[in-house]
């Protein structure tokens, strides 16, 4: 596993997966939400998105946290060699998500390099947007060859599972 991009919808825990792969591979991270929020949760320019997310997934090493514009994930699905969709029950979701927003409001620092969440009403309706795309989603990521690359995740017990059955970079090449 050398380019894994990871998807599902928020408060799942793949930014908490991808840092944990990102140590046990020796890969390099990258946040999707870092590059297309500004400061207070503001939409970046999608031209200065687009090309930072594709000059990630043109390198030969990463792990990419997140969706991004369609056109542009889709090219990164095709480039990965591993794709995780995280797909738990939506009620599972709300309830991570919930649970960040307060612990981003007692810490004062959220997520993205965001000293706050987002607002509570503009989080829930994304979760329910993404959570509507599940049909979408399902068929982009198990789309031809992509099936063979997929790692299906539907339960906080199963990433626990794949994430303690993927070998540290250095157990490899020995």
């Amino acid at each position: 596993m050398r380019r894994i991009a990871v998807i599902g919808n928020g408060g799942g825990g793949k930014s908490t997966l991808c840092r944990a792969l990102g140590e046990r591979l020796e890969l390099p991270v990258y946040e999707v939400d870092a590059v297309q929020w500004l400061p207070g949760w503001r939409a970046a320019p999608l031209d200065e998105t687009t090309r930072i997310l594709e000059s990630w997934a043109a390198d030969d090493e990463w792990i990419i946290d997140g969706f991004g514009p369609f056109p542009v994930i889709e090219r990164r699905l095709d480039r990965a060699d591993t794709i995780v969709y995280i797909d738990f029950p939506f009620v599972l979701h709300l309830w991570w998500s919930l649970k960040r927003q307060v612990g981003a409001r007692v810490r004062g620092q959220a997520w993205a390099g965001q000293p706050r969440p987002p607002g509570d009403l503009r989080l829930f309706r994304t979760l329910r947007r993404v959570d509507a795309m599940r049909p979408r989603l399902r068929e982009m990521v198990s789309r031809g060859d992509r099936a063979a690359k997929l790692i299906d995740l539907r339960s906080p017990s199963e990433m626990r599972r794949w994430l303690g059955s993927v070998e540290p970079r250095a157990v490899r090449s020995s």
